[in-house]
C-alpha cells in the first residue's frame, strides 16, 4: 500500500508504542526525541493523546512514560477473536512436554513471521526470552515452513519487497538454494534451520493449515543448537511438530497442503 494513505501523526504514535515495548524500560520525553528523531512539541502531543486514551501511563517519581494497560486489553481481544489463539494453548503444551523444549506459534504477516505465543515445558532450558516480534522468512524455520506452502509468486513477492540479508556466515542468501530448500520442506513436512538467525538456535517448525489447504500459521520448537546431540534428534522433534501442527489444523477444520484431509503423518 502506498505511503501516501499513510497519516503521519498515527505513524507516529505507533512508532512511539513499538520503541516503549522494545526497550523494555520506561523512557523520558528527551530519550524518546533523540531516540526517533520527532519533533519534542509533536512527540509530546502524541503522548498525551496516548495516555489519554492509557496507551502509556507515566511513572510517579519520574514522569518517564511506560507502556499502558488498555495495550493488554486489546491483545486480549485480539486473542478472544482468534480461533487459533485459544485452540493452540493444549497442542503446544502436549509438544512443549513430548520435545521438553520451548515452542512457538506464529504466523505471516506483511512477508514477515510474527510470533504469536510462547510455551515452555517445565524441563526445558529457556533458550530464548523474548523473541523480537517480527524476525525475517527465509532464514527461520518458522519462515521457511510457511513459505514452502506458497505459490511461487508470492513467495518471489516476499523476497522482493525483504531480500535475503546475511545475519551471521550461515545464512542462507541465495535465492534458488532457498527454493530448493523449500520444495524438501514440503516433501518432509517441516522446516528445519540451525543458526542462520540467531547463531545459539536450531528451529523445526511445521505448518497449520486452514481449510483450503493454505499455511495459516506454524508450531515451532526452538532448542539450543549446543544441545542437540544428533540428527535422530532432530528428527524425532520434527516427526513430532509435524504431527501436533496437523491434530491441530485437523481440529481447527484445516486441510493439508496438497489439499486432502490433514490426517498425521
Amino acid at each position: 500500500m502506498s505511503d501516501r494513505y499513510v497519516i503521519p501523526s498515527l505513524d507516529r504514535a505507533i512508532r512511539i508504542l513499538d520503541m516503549l515495548a522494545e526497550e523494555h524500560r520506561a523512557m523520558s520525553l528527551a530519550d524518546m526525541a533523540r531516540a526517533s528523531d520527532i519533533p519534542k512539541s509533536t512527540l509530546f502531543r502524541i503522548l498525551v493523546t496516548l495516555r489519554k486514551h492509557h496507551c502509556v501511563v507515566t511513572e510517579p517519581d519520574s514522569n518517564n512514560y511506560r507502556l499502558g494497560s488498555h495495550l493488554w486489553e486489546l491483545g486480549n481481544a485480539f486473542a478472544d477473536q482468534t480461533d487459533l489463539f485459544r485452540t493452540s494453548k493444549r497442542y503446544m503444551e502436549d509438544l512443549a512436554h513430548a520435545c521438553n523444549e520451548t515452542v512457538f506459534l506464529s504466523k505471516l504477516e506483511d512477508g514477515e513471521v510474527v510470533y504469536l505465543r510462547r510455551m515452555e515445558s517445565p524441563k526445558s532450558i529457556t533458550a530464548v526470552r523474548k523473541l523480537e516480534s517480527r524476525v525475517p522468512v527465509h532464514c527461520t524455520a518458522t519462515g521457511v515452513a510457511l513459505m514452502a506452502w506458497l505459490p511461487n509468486d508470492e513467495v518471489d513477492a516476499i523476497l522482493d519487497q525483504h531480500g535475503m540479508a546475511a545475519y551471521n556466515e550461515a545464512t542462507l542468501t541465495d535465492r534458488q538454494t532457498l527454493k530448493q530448500r523449500l520444495a524438501e520442506v514440503r516433501q518432509r513436512q517441516y522446516a528445519v534451520v540451525d543458526g542462520e538467525y540467531n547463531s545459539e538456535l536450531l528451529c523445526v517448525a511445521a505448518p497449520v493449515f486452514d481449510h483450503d489447504g493454505h499455511p495459516r500459521a506454524a508450531l515451532t520448537v526452538a532448542m539450543l543448537s549446543a544441545q542437540v546431540e544428533s540428527p535422530e534428534r532432530i528428527a524425532e522433534v520434527g516427526t513430532t511438530v509435524r504431527r501436533v501442527a496437523h491434530d491441530l489444523s485437523r481440529d481447527l477444520g484445516g486441510r493439508n497442503g496438497n489439499g486432502s484431509e490433514n490426517d498425521a503423518a
